[in-house]
């Protein structure tokens, strides 16, 4: 795969990044210029669903005690998909990115809404009046950089060097989850993959960690990406997975939504990956 590596910036990467942007001035704006009763109604009442709102939940935010659910919603949104348009800008990939938000965005509200009903109100007993929220949607969006990031490392490295990157990044996913959210067993789990790996390098198999330093030197924009989108995806699963289900603020955490739109968003990813798409060059980094 041929990379784009000419940082210039034309006037269709500026309008792809403000259309990026237009989607946390939205649900400001409906957060902050619409009534409450507006918003009340396009939540989702597991009592009493109306069919719109399986979709329409994605767009408001819980009001007490503030706007923090609207701001970290707003906030982890731009650290994952920031990294990840540039992701796929980088290696001339960029319809199969806007072919994927589409999805998320169009589909992803009513597949984690749909989970998030099913689970409580239908398997658990439990009848939620107040499901709301665009987190669902942003952890389909960081399900999507999870595998973006996998795929790039089997895609664009030789066979021993992605054994090690590979190696790094899962020890990362389950030591950091590990670390973040007191799962003893995952953070033991994550050690012991990097030291699994780490005695893998004297194989064959598995590239020492001076060809990936190389690889990186060589690839400097890819692996600049490449780390970002490691670390960010990382700790977006870390959030959609807290140890509690129950937020400082009472309210419930609803991970179901969380775990179902991570998932989805990787599916989106497979999906996408195998639809034949020609994919116009970028002007900006070609």
């Amino acid at each position: 795969m041929t990379l784009s590596r000419d940082a210039r910036v034309s006037p269709r990467h500026v309008a792809e990044g403000l259309l990026l942007l237009s989607i946390p001035v939205i649900l400001a704006s409906i957060y902050y210029w619409t009534s409450l009763s507006f918003q009340n109604g396009l939540a989702l009442d597991h009592t009493a669903p109306r069919w719109y709102a399986f979709w329409t939940n994605s767009l408001v935010h819980d009001h007490r005690p503030g706007d923090g659910h609207l701001l970290n919603n707003i906030g982890i949104y731009l650290i994952l998909i920031i990294p990840c348009w540039l992701l796929y800008r980088v290696r001339n990939v960029e319809r199969r990115f806007w072919t994927g938000l589409l999805l998320m965005l169009t589909v992803g509200p009513l597949i984690v809404s749909g989970s998030s009903y099913i689970a409580y109100n239908e398997i658990v007993g439990l009848s939620i009046q107040n499901d709301r929220g665009f987190s669902g949607v942003v952890g389909a969006i960081d399900g999507f950089l999870l595998v973006s990031v996998l795929q790039t490392i089997a895609d664009e490295q030789e066979e021993p060097i992605a054994m090690l990157s590979l190696g790094l990044f899962f020890g990362y996913i389950f030591a950091w989850l590990g670390a973040t959210t007191s799962r003893i067993g995952a953070l033991a789990l994550g050690v012991g993959i990097w030291v699994v790996t780490y005695a893998s390098t004297f194989t064959e198999y598995v590239a020492a960690p001076g060809q990936l330093s190389q690889w990186a030197e060589n690839n400097f924009m890819l692996s600049v990406l490449l780390v970002c989108a490691a670390f960010v995806s990382v700790h977006g699963f870390a959030i959609a997975l807290p140890p509690e289900i129950v937020s400082s603020s009472g309210g419930l955490i609803n991970i179901v939504s969380h775990g179902a739109g991570i998932l989805f968003g990787m599916a989106t990813h497979i999906g996408v990956r195998y639809i034949d798409l020609t994919d116009v060059e970028s002007p900006v980094m070609t």
